[in-house]
C-alpha cells in the first residue's frame, strides 16, 4: 500500500450567525466516517471561532482514494441527509490540492 500522500482535499466554510457549533458538528462526521478508508493519510477539522469558520482537510495516497470512497453507499451518506443545512453554512469553498511539501 502506498502511504506517500499525493492528494489533499480542503473545505472551509462559515456558518451564519449563531450556527458555527452546528457547523463543527456537520462538518466534522463525514471525515471520521472516513477512518478505516484504505489511502486515508491524514485528517483534521479545525475551528476559528473569531472568523465563524470551520477548515477541514483529508490527505490520502491519491485522488482516486477519495473519489471511489464517495462513489460508495457510504461515501454518498452525509450532507445530504441534514435539514437545515442552508440555515447553517453561509459560504463554503472547497480544494482538490496537490502535496508539494510537508510533514505528516
Amino acid at each position: 500500500m502506498q502511504r506517500t500522500p499525493s492528494y489533499t482535499f480542503v473545505s472551509v466554510s462559515t456558518a451564519k450567525p449563531g450556527q458555527l457549533d452546528r457547523l463543527v458538528e456537520i462538518a466534522r462526521l463525514p471525515s471520521e466516517k472516513m477512518d478505516d478508508v484504505p489511502g486515508l493519510i491524514a485528517r483534521q477539522v479545525s475551528v476559528d471561532r473569531s472568523r465563524n469558520t470551520v477548515v477541514v482537510w483529508t490527505t490520502f495516497d491519491r485522488k482516486e482514494t477519495l473519489y471511489d470512497y464517495l462513489e460508495t453507499p457510504a461515501g454518498k451518506a452525509g450532507h445530504d441527509d441534514i435539514d437545515d443545512i442552508d440555515g447553517v453554512i453561509d459560504t463554503f469553498e472547497m480544494y482538490d490540492l496537490e502535496p508539494i511539501s510537508g510533514r505528516l
